[in-house]
């Protein structure tokens, strides 16, 4: 993926600014998993685990300005459940 000159699109401020500030997160993002998979790699061939706590809290530093996204889980109560025996019917509620 190669980086959006935001000057050679027509769009509003607002969406070239939102351009410019997902491809600075994505590109922050990418190299503290670059940072990551390096450290892994280097403790998993000379056996010293602990340098990894570095990494781990840069990870979590990039995670705290994390996109939120909305709740999609799918709960108990948001759908029926129908059990078919012999040549019976019944449905019941999943909850």
């Amino acid at each position: 993926m190669e980086l959006i000159d935001v000057n050679e699109i027509k769009a509003t401020k607002k969406v070239k600014q939102l351009i410019l500030d997902l491809q600075v997160k994505l590109l922050s993002t990418e190299d503290a998993l670059e940072d990551m998979a390096r450290a892994a790699e280097i403790a998993e061939i000379s056996g010293q685990f602990e340098m990894m706590s570095t990494f781990v809290r840069q990870a979590n530093e990039v995670l705290a300005e994390r996109i939120v996204r909305p709740d999609t889980s799918v709960k108990a109560g948001d759908y029926k459940m129908t059990v078919i025996t012999d040549d019976k019917e019944d449905q019941k509620d999943a909850t």
